[in-house]
Parts: structure tokens; C-alpha cells; sequence
């Protein structure tokens, strides 16, 4: 196969294929409440977890600080780059994970306001005053709007898929690492919101969709067009490249 359309089946095809089949079948079935039951106690109608040193604390106030760390972090090498020569190898790379932060956690937070979706603790399965729907019934009519949707905390972890395009170019191992590590971050941090009644398993499925292919788009359009090619510096996964 062509390694050009080997690097759009494995980065683009494969992860949409994935995202939509995942999509649909959380929209046909019960899965949503089926994962968030086990944490709601309805004789005291409650989330137990919602305050949680662990949920609460640790992941989801701990990982918000971390991910901004981050930002932070990758902002201030970028910027000293133009002043440190060793860091100028790293310019590019920098730069990528603040934009890949910004526009990740960004357009899910602008989701969250255009689109009137609920928290589960927001309906009345869950003690709320909101019916519940699915995700693409859209919201009851009659009722105040919600802003759930998609998840903002896991997309932080989420973001940080990013740093596979960051490293891609200098080390495979590297690349894959952030990967993984992005895909860790982002479940922790959906599961810490889940427990506590903040999210839907779904709504943490497209944010982190939403972060995989702002990060493609972001390193085609933005860092690789006009450079000769995306496959020149690189191979895609599984597929190092020679010499």
C-alpha cells in the first residue's frame, strides 16, 4: 500500500471507523446508563462520589492543573527557544502541544455552550428535574439548558493525544508513549467524571474524538503541508522509516 494512504487509513479511516461504530452503538443501547448506574444511590439520591477526595480532588481538580502545567510548560520552551539555542530542535514541538491544548479543551468548552445536552445528575433518573434522552434525541423541550456536552475535563487528558504528532517526526517510541499516555490521561479523567454523575461514557467518546483529528488536522494543515509531505520526515504507526 502507498504510505501516504497507509497514513490516512491508520491515522484517519481507522479511528473514524472506530469513533462512529462506538457512536452508534452507545446511541442504540442502554450503555450510557447502564456504566454511570452503579455509582447514583437512588434511596439517598445521591452520587457518593461527587465530592470524593480521589474524583473530585485528585483528577479532576489535580488533572486540570496538570494539563494547564503543561500548556504552561510547553508555551515558556517554545518561547525560550528563540533565546536558548538548545531548545531550538524542540520549537516546533512546543508549539504544537499549546495549540493542540488550546484548540482540544477549547472547541469542546465552545461545544459545551452551543450544545444543550445535561449531566446525568441533571435528569430525573438521577434525582434531577431534566427527562432523560439519548445524545442525538436532543434535549426536552421546556427545560434549562444544559452544558454537559461534550466532556471538558477528559478532553484536557485527551488533548495531550497530541504529543504522538509532536514526536512522530524524531522518535517512533517517543510518539507512541504520548499516544498512550494522551488515551491514559483522558480515561482517567473521564472516569473520575463519570463516577461523580458529571458525564456520560459517550460524552467522553466524542471529545476524545474530537481531539484525535483537531491533532491531525492540526499537524497536516498547520506543521507538515508545505513541507515536502507528511511521509518524508516519518513513517505511520507500526512502520519505521529507513536510514
Amino acid at each position: 500500500m502507498d504510505r501516504d494512504l497507509r497514513f490516512w487509513a491508520l491515522h484517519a479511516l481507522l479511528p473514524l471507523a472506530l469513533f462512529l461504530a462506538l457512536a452508534l452503538l452507545f446511541e442504540v443501547s442502554d450503555l450510557d446508563l447502564a456504566f454511570s448506574d452503579p455509582f447514583y444511590d437512588p434511596v439517598t439520591g445521591s452520587w457518593p462520589l461527587k465530592r470524593s477526595w480521589w474524583a473530585a480532588g485528585l483528577i479532576h481538580r489535580g488533572g486540570r492543573n496538570l494539563v494547564l502545567a503543561v500548556a504552561i510548560g510547553a508555551l515558556l520552551a517554545w518561547g525560550a527557544s528563540f533565546r536558548w539555542p538548545p531548545l531550538l530542535p524542540w520549537r516546533r514541538a512546543a508549539l504544537f502541544m499549546v495549540l493542540a491544548i488550546v484548540i482540544g479543551t477549547g472547541g469542546v468548552s465552545l461545544g459545551k455552550r452551543l450544545i444543550n445536552r445535561h449531566c446525568p445528575w441533571d435528569y430525573d433518573r438521577y434525582g434531577g428535574a431534566v427527562p432523560y434522552t439519548r445524545l442525538l434525541q436532543g434535549a426536552p423541550e421546556g427545560c434549562r439548558d444544559g452544558d454537559c456536552f461534550p466532556a471538558g475535563h477528559a478532553s484536557g487528558g485527551f488533548a495531550l493525544m497530541g504529543s504522538y504528532f509532536a514526536f512522530r517526526g524524531r522518535s517512533r517510541r517517543a510518539a507512541l508513549g504520548g499516544l498512550l499516555a494522551g488515551l491514559a490521561l483522558g480515561t482517567l479523567f473521564a472516569v473520575g467524571q463519570q463516577v461523580r454523575g458529571a458525564h456520560f461514557v459517550s460524552h467522553n467518546l466524542w471529545s476524545a474524538a474530537w481531539c484525535w483529528f483537531a491533532c491531525l488536522a492540526l499537524d497536516h494543515f498547520g506543521f507538515r503541508r508545505g513541507q515536502g509531505g507528511v511521509h518524508e520526515q516519518c513513517s505511520p504507526i507500526g512502520h519505521p522509516s529507513k536510514g
